[in-house]
Parts: C-alpha cells; sequence; structure tokens
C-alpha cells in the first residue's frame, strides 16, 4: 500500500489517513507518506528591504499613475 499512498492527492491521503485512524500500520504508512511531503514541499524566502521598496515603488507608482 506504501506505493499506493505516493500516488494519491494530498486530499485523498488526509481522509485515508482519517478512514484508517484506528488501523495502526496503514496509520503509520500514511502518516510517514504526509510528513515526506512537507519535508519536500517548496517554502518561499522571506522578502528583503529592497523586495519592499521596490513593491511600495511599483505601487505609488501605479496609484499616481491614475
Amino acid at each position: 500500500m506504501k506505493n499506493s499512498l505516493s500516488l494519491i492527492t494530498l486530499a485523498e491521503l488526509r481522509q485515508y489517513l482519517s478512514a484508517n485512524r484506528h488501523n495502526e500500520e496503514a496509520f503509520s504508512q500514511a502518516l510517514e507518506e504526509l510528513i515526506l511531503r512537507k519535508k519536500y514541499s517548496f517554502k518561499y524566502p522571506p522578502p528583503s528591504e529592497r523586495d519592499y521598496k521596490e513593491i511600495e515603488s511599483m505601487l505609488e507608482a501605479k496609484l499616481n499613475h491614475n
């Protein structure tokens, strides 16, 4: 079942976890898959001060244009 867990969507995986919460082995495998997906999910870097100033100047230019 472990291979098929990697093929289902995140929503389906959550449903599977809920449906198998009393089956220790199935729940454990599904939880492991969920944690694996979270571990490798992309994280955006925090914006730098330069980014804030750039965004602010773009907004000001847009507001002043109208």
